[in-house]
Formats: C-alpha cells, structure tokens, sequence
C-alpha cells in the first residue's frame, strides 16, 4: 500500500499547491490561454487549448484535495483486495480524466477527458465481478455514449466556425440545433430526467469511486461544462424554461424517489441526483456563480457522507437495507458523528458549509421571476431533501441492531484520518468559500413571513421525516402500490433499458443469422473445409506415390 500513501501525497501537495495559485488569480482577476496548435487543415484549427482562471484552480484544488482524502482512504478500505493496485491506477486515470475537462476550452480537449471519464467509470463500475455489477455498467456506459454522441455532433456543427474555441464564436449565428447537442451531452453526464436511472446503478462501483464519483467528478461534469456554456444556452429563453423544467422534475423526482428508498447507498445516490437538480435549476435561474459555489459546496460534504456511508456499510457486513441500520453508536461514535454532520450540511443547516448556499439559493429563488407554480415544485422539492436525510437519522439513532453481533467493527484510525479533514472543510467549507467565490457582500432582505415560511418548512419536513420512519418500521407502505412505483424510479429503470433491449436483441439476432449462419458456413468454416479437403486430397496423392514406388521396387 505504498503506492496509495505516495499518491495520496502527491495529490494532496497538488491540491495546497493550486489554493495558492488560486489567491494569486483571485487578487489579481487573472485569466490565462494556453495554446498549442497541432495542425491545421483546410482552414480548420486542431489544437490544444487551456483555460486557467479562479473558477478553474478552484475546481482543480477541490478534486485534488477530495481524490487524496480517497486515497488514503482506500488504503484500509481496498487493503484485502485482490487487485488493489489496479484500482488505484483506474483511479488516478479518472481523476487526470477530470482534471483535462475542466482545464479544457475547446469541445476538441473536452472531448478527450469527457470519454475518459465516461470510459474508465465503466471499468470502475464493473470493479466488482458479478452479474449486477456488469447489467449496471452496461445502463452506466450506454447512456453517457448518448451525451458523448450530443457532444461530437455539436463539434462537427462548430467545424464550421473554423475553431473549436467555444468562446471565440460569434453567438449571433450559432445554431440552435448545436446547443441542444451541448445540452443533451451535459444532462446525460449530470444525470437529470429522463437519463436519471444510471446514476443510482452506478453505486455497484467500490465506495472510494462512488465518493469520488458523486462528490466531484463524474456528474459534476456535466453542471461544470453548462456553467462554462452559460452564454450558449441563454440565447433561447424557452429553450432555457424547458431547461429549467427538466432540472425542477429531477429535484422532484430524485426527492420523492429517495424518501421511499431502503437502500442506504441508493438513498445518498438519490441526494446526490437531486442536488445536481439544484445546481442545473439555479444555473438556469441566471445565478451561475451561485451554482458554481453549491457545487463545491456539495463536493465537500457529500464526499464524507459516503465514507461514512462505506465504513458503517462494512460494519453491517455489507448489508445495505437502511432498516437494519441501527445500534452504530456503541461501534461507530466518531463515524456517526461525521455521518450525521454531512447529512445537516445536506439539509443546508445552520451554520454548516451546505447553508451558505442553499439559503442563497432559497433567497434569491424568491426574487426570480418565476410561476408561482414552478416556486411550489421548488419548496416541496427541497423540503424532500429534509425528509429522507432526517428519515436516515432516526433510523441510525433510534433503531436497534438488526445484524449479527458477531460480526462487529470499531472506527478505524486510517479512514478516520481522511474523514476528520472532509469534516472540517463540510463544517468551515461554506464560509471559507463563499469569500473566495463571492467578491462582493449581497444583502437580502426578506420580510418576517417569509423567513418564518422557510423555517417552518424545514420542521414540518423534519416531522414528515419521522412519520416515514415510524410508517416504515410497521410495514404502511407495503399495501400501497405507491412503494412499488418509487422503488422503481417511476419505471425509469424499465425506460432506461427499453432502447438498449431492443438493440442488443437485435445485435444478437444477426450474431445468431449471420455470425453463427451463413456468415460462418462462407468463411472461416468454408476455408476450414477447403484446408481439409485439400489436406486429404495431398495425402491421397501421397500414399499413391508411395505404392507405386513399392510396386515397381518389387516387381
């Protein structure tokens, strides 16, 4: 595990080594292009183009700074594995994968970590050799190929511009068609409706990627790469409201969904979903620094929340039904204490790093102009968030031990190290960033009534909570047909692998006609028969040359 501790290091002194860059670009509002030309053909530019400036370095440190967390987290994690140092090799891809998107300024480089992270995912997915592991790879690969197919149709559009510098186009004559391609790639990656059912699949995958996966990576691509395009896909306004429609069913749906969820690491995948809803909803709202700080915000905290998450699993013996959670504060003191810290800063609780956001995020929905329907959605949607974090709570604090006493664990020193600094950037991270992101001091006031409405949501929502846990504990949902439609994703797994059914039956069936047909019979078998006949007819010459010999030598 030598290789872990070095790695880990490295990542670490890179993630401090960039903070510091990023005070310098803060101060000095410094913004750098680096280019590279390869060739250029007919007029048309290939050439490698990065853009540094704080919102870059920022993003760099985040995942620098979590992906060494990980790592030395792993090392007591992945200590028994049998192919350990094949995993921290995928990992390190992963994160360089990363690390070329968000440096990337042409959809030319994006591209190259953008298939990347959609490639090496699928190898971490199926980490784990079982059936389970590869159907959820398959959904996990398949649906990201639809967002990289949006993402090379849009750059085969803007080969017409003769570059591929997204911010050197004139948007006067940018086609529409493009930035639906542009959109379609970022909502695959970021998971929203209707491509949501991959993304709770994915937690096949080993804790240590789903905490990387979830927090800073993978799915936050998509928001990072929209936040970057902001100007694209602001030039439509119903495009833009269709946008936002999409983000607020996400919310919605992922809110409503993991209110119902038994299974605990599909619960904090679900969180994960709705709060990527959150980012896209307020970035369509126009606030895209606001989206860009939730988004660190939550890398943070939602990071801790899966190691937790992972060592609590361990201790169950692998068990992931919520409700044999239970009886971890003799064990797991320390880890629940962390646990249930990440799950406030879910919740956006005073004054932990998720409130500095998501109370910028309530204040300033209120000053949109938006349909007072669409602004209930919104409320009920967050007020979801309360309500499966404290129906967590309740269950790891007030229920029983559900799992054999035999099989018990104690809080670990190794991953306790990692996770003690993830909680103190999810305690101190929001007020630590919001200087860095925010230059200047906004003031909103708001009248009585509606502080007083924002705080009684959340009680109420922490009181529906508990009526669910208590509900759950004596079975009220079974007879309802309700628990069957939440449990599936409203049928979006069935959606999900509807298209790919039908294509995958219909490769196996030319396999069958052709391959194992008359595609076989006129090619490998043909030649094979025609090698035998040959070699028969040669031994046949042979043995006729030989008895004539011994013919005439006798007679």
């Amino acid at each position: 595990m030598l290789i872990y501790l070095n790695l880990g290091i490295l990542m670490f002194m890179l993630s401090f080594f960039f903070m510091f860059i990023l005070m310098k670009f803060l101060i000095l509002k410094l913004k750098v292009f680096i280019e590279f030309e390869l060739v250029k053909i007919f007029g048309l530019n290939f050439s490698v183009l990065m853009y540094f400036d704080y919102k870059t370095f920022m993003f760099m440190m985040v995942v620098l700074l979590i992906s060494s967390m990980i790592i030395f987290y792993s090392i007591e994690y992945m200590n028994m594995d049998l192919y350990s140092i094949r995993f921290i090799y995928i990992l390190m891809l992963f994160v360089f994968s990363m690390l070329m998107m968000i440096i990337g300024q042409n959809l030319l480089m994006i591209l190259l970590g953008w298939d990347g992270l959609g490639l090496i995912s699928y190898c971490l997915v199926i980490y784990y050799n079982s059936w389970g592991s590869y159907f959820s790879g398959m959904i996990t690969i398949l649906t990201n190929r639809l967002g990289d197919i949006g993402l090379l149709l849009s750059i085969s559009m803007m080969s017409m511009y003769g570059d591929w510098n997204y911010m050197m186009v004139n948007f006067s004559f940018v086609n529409l068609l493009m930035i639906i391609f542009l959109m379609l790639g970022a909502f695959t990656k970021s998971a929203q409706v209707p491509f949501s059912s991959w993304l709770p699949m994915a937690m096949a995958a080993p804790t240590p990627i789903s905490s990387l996966v979830h927090s800073s990576t993978l799915v936050t691509a998509g928001v990072y790469l929209m936040i970057r395009l902001k100007k694209l896909m602001f030039l439509n306004m119903k495009f833009k409201l269709f946008m936002l429609l999409l983000s607020l069913m996400t919310m919605f749906f992922s809110g409503m969904v993991a209110s119902f969820e038994n299974d605990f690491k599909k619960v904090i995948a679900l969180s994960t979903l709705s709060q990527l809803g959150i980012m896209m909803m307020t970035l369509m709202l126009g606030f895209s620094m606001l989206s860009f700080f939730h988004l660190i915000i939550h890398a943070m905290f939602k990071s801790l929340l899966f190691m937790c998450a992972g060592l609590i699993l361990h201790s169950m013996n692998n068990n992931q039904d919520v409700r044999y959670l239970g009886g971890m504060s003799k064990m797991l003191l320390l880890t629940l204490i962390y646990f249930h810290c990440s799950n406030l800063a879910l919740c956006g609780f005073p004054f932990l790093s998720g409130f500095y956001s998501k109370d910028l995020i309530l204040e300033y929905s209120i000053f949109s102009n938006l349909n007072m329907l669409i602004l209930i959605m919104f409320y009920i949607s967050l007020s979801f968030t309360v309500i499966y974090t404290f129906r967590l709570i309740f269950y790891s604090i007030y229920n029983l031990m559900m799992f054999n006493s035999n099989w018990l664990c104690y809080d670990n020193n190794i991953m306790n190290y990692s996770m003690t600094f993830m909680f103190i950037y999810s305690v101190l991270g929001g007020s630590l960033f919001s200087w860095m992101v925010f230059d200047s001091i906004m003031l909103i006031i708001l009248s009585n009534s509606l502080k007083y409405f924002l705080n009684l949501l959340i009680l109420c929502s922490m009181l529906i909570g508990l009526l669910m846990f208590l509900f759950n504990k004596m079975n009220l949902f079974k007879i309802l047909f309700i628990f069957n439609f939440m449990n599936s994703m409203w049928f979006m797994n069935n959606f999900s692998s509807l298209f790919s059914k039908n294509f995958l039956s219909f490769s196996d069936k030319m396999f069958l006609l052709m391959d194992k047909g008359w595609f076989e019979k006129s090619s490998k078998d043909m030649m094979f028969m025609i090698y035998i006949n040959f070699m028969k007819m040669e031994n046949f010459i042979m043995m006729t040359m030989v008895s004539i010999f011994f013919f005439f030598f006798l007679f």
